[in-house]
């Protein structure tokens, strides 16, 4: 099944993808797997709480290419629609949270109010209900806005355009109904080429200040706030930390910071059909050596040196991180996936694969069986 995410390989991170990509493959069809197995076994002690004790988030899955296809949701996934069994299968396996994207654009108006389709709202919020049900707990996002992405000189008024979404947003998921320990906001997926740094430090000013003090009577009360979501410019990379201008408000206790980790590249993207060049990176293998795995450290450890810096201390969730599995090797996907979910949890990070049941997915819907290289890799069996 065609997955339609898109990446974009950014600037900041080219010079690192060169030494990820030189370091990263072998052509050898018959290289085995060096990984150690300690990483496909439960070392960090997550399994019992499935990460909640360690975390707020936990261990988590993305119901990717349903809400944040152009125009209806089973437009990329051949039909299929989100069920609540979904979330009741998620749970059971020893998922503690779903990051739920949603294309809020597609259903909005192009001009003032930008007034938000009441049906595809309620289908959201349907399927948000489904998931707490399941004591899940729920990132809901703003998932490729391309017109504020791509669509040049029109900043300002996609600038507005965002900032009444999420006001409605923030109307229709009140905290007495849908309360902090339950539901999260990540203000905006990925932002990149027109929203650059300094249009997204703006953004993040704008957001913050609408939730937390002019949605104060539907976001604030006395028990609780509602926490945010935060990554970075350029493509959700680790190397924009430092260029992240957080407000004042933005405390361990109210913000996660969320980065992307897809790398190397031309191992987890090998044979996408929705990127330039891919098919020539068919059979990159990912063995788990020591050249390999320092590539990865130097990801993690930016992310970390970041957030140990005084004054911080947020969550860090690894918001996104998987391998298309239409031509990688089984083995190979299990290694690089269980290398980065132990990783993180070793950090205290949180995760959530990229994703459910599609091109990367870690269940089959057809065969109702989840991927046993994929599942493996992310909730060890001991």
């Amino acid at each position: 099944m065609k997955a339609q995410k898109r990446y974009v390989i950014g600037t900041a991170l080219l010079g690192a993808l060169v030494l990820s990509a030189c370091g990263s493959s072998s052509n050898n069809e018959q290289a085995q797997v060096v990984l150690d197995e300690s990483y496909y076994s439960d070392i960090y002690n997550w399994n019992e709480s499935k990460g909640l004790a360690s975390s707020f988030l936990g261990r988590g899955i993305n119901m990717g290419n349903f809400f944040e296809s152009p125009n209806y949701e089973g437009e990329w996934n051949g039909d299929l629609t989100i069920q609540a069994s979904d979330f009741a299968n998620i749970a059971n396996q020893g998922f503690a949270s779903v990051r739920i994207p949603v294309r809020w654009n597609a259903h909005a108006q192009e001009n003032a109010p930008f007034t938000l389709d009441s049906a595809f709202v309620d289908r959201v919020k349907q399927v948000v209900d489904e998931a707490i049900q399941e004591d899940l707990r729920v990132i809901i996002n703003t998932h490729h806005y391309n017109e504020l992405f791509y669509n040049k000189g029109e900043f300002e008024h996609h600038r507005q355009r965002l900032n009444a979404i999420w006001y409605q947003l923030a109307q229709h998921f009140p905290l007495d109904t849908y309360s902090e320990d339950k539901l999260v906001f990540e203000l905006l997926n990925e932002p990149h080429e027109e929203v650059g740094v300094a249009e997204w430090n703006l953004l993040i000013e704008d957001l913050t200040k609408l939730l937390w003090q002019d949605n104060a009577n539907t976001q604030n009360n006395p028990s609780g706030q509602r926490k945010i979501m935060i990554g970075t410019a350029d493509w959700g990379g680790p190397f924009k930390l430092p260029d992240l201008k957080l407000p004042a408000e933005a405390t361990p206790e109210n913000t996660i910071i969320t980065v992307h980790f897809y790398e190397p590249f031309k191992f987890t993207h090998q044979g996408a059909e929705w990127v330039d060049g891919a098919q020539s990176w068919v059979g990159t293998r990912w063995l788990g050596t020591t050249e390999q795995q320092e590539v990865l450290f130097d990801y993690l450890d930016a992310v970390s040196d970041w957030n140990d810096q005084e004054g911080r201390g947020y969550e860090v969730n690894i918001g996104e991180f998987g391998v298309y599995s239409k031509v990688s090797h089984p083995e190979d996907q299990r290694a690089w996936t269980a290398f980065i979910a132990r990783e993180s949890e070793k950090r205290g990070f949180s995760w959530h694969y990229w994703e459910y049941s599609s091109g990367f997915g870690a269940y089959d819907p057809y065969s109702e069986q989840w991927r046993p290289a994929l599942i493996e890799g992310l909730i060890p069996q001991d």
